[in-house]
């Protein structure tokens, strides 16, 4: 009788990244725009970036080992200046990132590693788009300002992710838009978004997650501040909005169908500003909406389980938000401004049998101000305002996907 070979077990494949990156001198992207007559669009992108790595496997497991430094200054800006006519439509976007990494696993083995990032006093985020336009028009414009301190992404689909990520930003992230239009008969959006700290979180399909966030956005010199300006004034214009939000430690994270387990730890004692001003002669509707918050996160599982263990801690700086809207005479005026210390949602699916349990710890000794004002000289149709200031929020519940 023949022998058979000795049976073996089936070997997963490794990969594994160890990176360092150490950013000392300064990045900038600069870029202006000067038309005249534009029949079509105007399109103007520019980004700028400290340090970047992208990880990712298709087959076999994969752990990354990463850190990444940055102690100077990181600027982009789009300047658009228009005679006449910016064409149908206008684009500007602008991003300026500090620390950027992310990691993934598509259908393969296990995610594992450690990242840490750092931004020191000396280090700067900033975003900055100026459209200028005061006596030209434009169909539709659409301009958005991005300044992100430290950011890492995890994604995996029909796997599992244990990470740990360390984040500690002690310079300043801005961004600031600002822009000026005699008309528009569309559309226009205006946006400017800062975060010192960034961590997402994407699992899909049979994934789990189970995740380590420590984030330090923080006033050790008098750099610690995280700022997003958006002003707007136009002339005539059927519906113009503007946004500002200000974010020290940001976390979202979600998860489709395994477990979801999330430790984190935020600190936030820096400055943080959000202001949008918006006004307009003659409009349609116009808008301005400013949030800032110290410290966010989120936690949410489409299937059947949440742990979160959150400790949040908003102190030092103080967060001070303001929205304002001011026009002649039109139809609809909005503003809205929030600002928190702390904020925390977790949720998971009841049609899952979902259960979620929660160990939430929250202080804020910082103070935290939202100021609304709307001011319409002569008659339109509608003026709604809010304001709303919270020190510490905590959501948690088990609820349709849908809901």
């Amino acid at each position: 009788m023949p022998l058979l070979p000795p049976l073996c077990a089936v070997a997963t494949s490794q990969s594994t990244v160890d990176n360092s990156q150490y950013q000392s001198g300064d990045v900038f992207s600069t870029q202006t725009l000067n038309v005249v007559d534009v029949s079509d669009a105007t399109t103007g992108t520019t980004t700028a970036t400290g340090n970047a790595v992208s990880s990712a496997v298709e087959a076999g497991a994969l752990d990354v080992r990463s850190a990444q430094t940055l102690t100077a200054a990181v600027n982009a800006s789009t300047t658009v200046n228009v005679t006449t006519n910016a064409g149908a439509q206008t684009t500007l976007t602008t991003a300026a990132t500090g620390n950027t990494s992310d990691s993934g696993s598509y259908a393969a083995g296990a995610l594992t590693g450690t990242v840490t990032q750092t931004i020191s006093d000396t280090g700067s985020v900033t975003a900055g788009t100026q459209f200028n336009a005061d006596a030209a028009q434009t169909g539709a414009v659409s301009a958005s300002a991005q300044a992100i301190g430290n950011s890492h992404g995890v994604t995996v689909q029909d796997t599992s992710a244990t990470m740990t990520v360390n984040q500690t930003n002690n310079g300043v992230t801005q961004a600031s838009g600002d822009a000026i239009l005699q008309y528009t008969p569309g559309d226009g959006t205006f946006s400017a978004t800062a975060v010192s700290n960034n961590v997402t979180g994407y699992g899909t399909g049979a994934s789990s997650q189970t995740l380590t966030i420590n984030q330090t956005a923080s006033s050790a010199s008098p750099t610690g501040q995280t700022i997003a300006e958006q002003d707007v004034h136009v002339g005539n214009g059927q519906a113009i909005t503007g946004a500002a939000t200000a974010t020290g430690n940001n976390i979202s994270v979600t998860n489709e169908n395994g477990p979801l387990t999330v430790t984190d730890v935020q600190s936030s004692s820096g400055y943080i500003q959000s202001q949008a001003q918006v006004s307009a002669y003659e409009f349609g509707s116009v808008q301005a909406t400013a949030y800032g918050v110290g410290n966010s996160a989120l936690a949410g599982n489409y299937g059947q389980s949440l742990n979160l263990d959150n400790t949040q801690t908003n102190s030092g700086g103080g967060i001070d938000v303001l929205a304002k809207v001011g026009g002649n005479d039109g139809y609809d005026a909005y503003a809205t401004s929030t600002a928190m210390g702390n904020a925390v949602t977790g949720y998971a699916c009841s049609d899952c049998n979902g259960t979620i349990s929660v160990r939430n710890t929250q202080s804020n000794s910082s103070g935290v101000g939202a100021t609304t004002q709307v001011d319409i000289a002569a008659s339109n149709r509608s003026v709604t305002g809010t304001a709303t200031a919270v020190g510490n929020s905590a959501t948690f519940y088990v609820s349709k996907p849908t809901h």
